[in-house]
């Protein structure tokens, strides 16, 4: 199988991870959550690896923290993230990777 994008720009990241400030509900019943945050997800999700390349998709910048939308109070998030080339067959198999984990 060939390789859609041989020779993808690799971009340095942080590596140091950054604690997660998550909004207090404002009450002080513990069954109450906080609420979620796009910085948490994005720390979940970081790391996943690239199908092709020996990189993360942050690494290559397939997904940044800009581009997570947290609508927690609805109850939704929006994942968006870039393929490498436009003609990435592993588009999908990027997406399923970000939805399962």
């Amino acid at each position: 199988m060939a390789i859609d994008n041989p020779t993808p720009v690799v971009h340095a990241v942080v590596r140091e991870r950054r604690p997660v400030l998550l909004d207090e509900v404002g009450s002080d019943d513990e069954m109450e959550r906080e609420l979620f945050s796009a910085g948490e997800l994005f720390e979940h999700v970081r790391d996943i690896m690239d199908p092709e390349h020996p990189y993360t998709l942050e690494q290559l910048k397939v997904i940044t923290e800009e581009h997570i939308t947290v609508d927690d109070l609805k109850g939704k998030l929006r994942v968006e993230f870039t393929p490498t080339v436009m003609h990435c067959s592993m588009a999908t198999l990027i997406g399923l990777c970000l939805r399962v984990k």
